[in-house]
């Protein structure tokens, strides 16, 4: 579907432009403020003591922090545990409580058979989100899906509308043919940044080495840093636990995407797109996305935010900022949730006891 973007205004944070595409917008106002009340940054001290929760392909791990209407976090990879979300989400802690999950095959969930890998998918990711909810005895819940979760936080909305208050999709990728145009944007990177090192890459594809194999695995990684950040040096602000149970499982990167994954699109991924449901969601869907960002770029943004009910879903793009504008423009995209995320929804109840 071809990206449709009106360009309606700018909004100005100090010295942050936030450059706003849309047709219709939700009355969300995105205010300068230097420091928002937030709880302590207790992310980290939290971390690696959460709860279980049960569900039908294995016990979920989850940790909450703070009190107030529910705000749901999932993770990007596929593959990767919640633990870069701490200690930056817990600024949204003083009046919500957060929770943060690790889908099943990720973190310290339970991994799915050998045998069952084909059913790492986006759909089945999203009943991570509605056996979390239900163990958790919530009516309604708000979802942030980073990266590749905000494919399963898309999906979880598409299916059940009536228990989602508000999705926020932050630097995202739609469907298989956009996370094509994720791999072909990187390699455009890689190719033109780096000619010395794609220059060995392309050696070892001429031997039939797949971007899969770790020696291949091994130059790209030299190439990435300059896709996900406008500064590269951010990449030192982001919490790193040290713990194995954290690392991103490559098994369920390599189902969902293939054996190719740096190449082409296969896997679980290959025909995914749930374009055709996406002009019947009404739930607010706030869509962010870093100007700088290789991998959910600012197309791929305008292609969600083009194929969502116009009146339901806005745009923002965070011009200084890359993969992470929470990292790179903290106050800004805080002040933002801020003021999206209902503080008291009355079809909010207590959580229940989890064992």
């Amino acid at each position: 579907m071809k990206s449709q973007l009106s360009q309606r205004g700018v909004l100005r944070i100090g010295s942050l432009i936030l450059a706003v595409m849309t047709c219709s917008w939700l009355p969300v106002s995105v205010q300068a403020q230097g420091s928002l009340e937030t709880s302590a940054k207790t992310g980290t001290e939290i971390h690696g003591n959460g709860q279980f929760a049960p569900s039908k392909f294995g016990k979920i791990y989850y940790e909450t922090e703070g009190s107030g209407s529910p705000v749901f976090l999932v993770a990007g990879g596929p593959g990767s545990s919640h633990t870069s979300f701490h200690p930056w989400f817990s600024r949204l802690a003083a009046e919500h409580t957060v929770v943060y999950l690790d889908n099943i095959g990720r973190g310290r969930s339970d991994r799915l058979e050998p045998q069952r890998s084909s059913e790492y998918t986006v759909e089945r990711d999203a009943e991570d989100i509605e056996a979390l909810r239900i163990a958790l005895g919530y009516e309604r819940i708000s979802v942030i899906g980073h990266s590749y979760g905000g494919m399963p936080a898309l999906a979880y909305a598409l299916k059940y509308p009536q228990h989602v208050s508000r999705l926020v999709l932050s630097d995202t990728l739609l469907n298989a043919q956009s996370w094509q145009q994720n791999i072909d944007s990187v390699n455009f990177t890689a190719r033109n940044q780096f000619p010395e090192i794609w220059e060995q890459l392309m050696q070892l594809r001429t031997r039939g080495v797949k971007s899969s194999a770790d020696e291949y695995e091994d130059l790209y990684g030299k190439t990435e840093l300059d896709i996900y950040w406008r500064d590269p040096d951010m990449e030192s602000k982001l919490y790193q636990s040290g713990d194995k149970a954290d690392a991103s499982n490559s098994n369920v990167y390599l189902s969902f995407i293939g054996d190719d994954p740096e190449w082409q699109v296969g896997g679980t991924m290959k025909r995914y797109d749930p374009r055709p449901r996406m002009q019947f969601l009404t739930v607010p869907t706030l869509i962010c996305v870093g100007r700088y960002d290789r991998v959910g770029t600012p197309k791929i943004a305008g292609e969600i935010k083009a194929a969502l009910p116009a009146a339901s879903s806005r745009l923002v793009v965070f011009e200084r900022s890359g993969h992470r504008p929470w990292v790179e423009e903290t106050d800004a995209y805080f002040s933002l949730l801020k003021d999206f995320f209902p503080i008291e929804d009355g079809n909010t109840v207590p959580k229940l006891s989890v064992q």
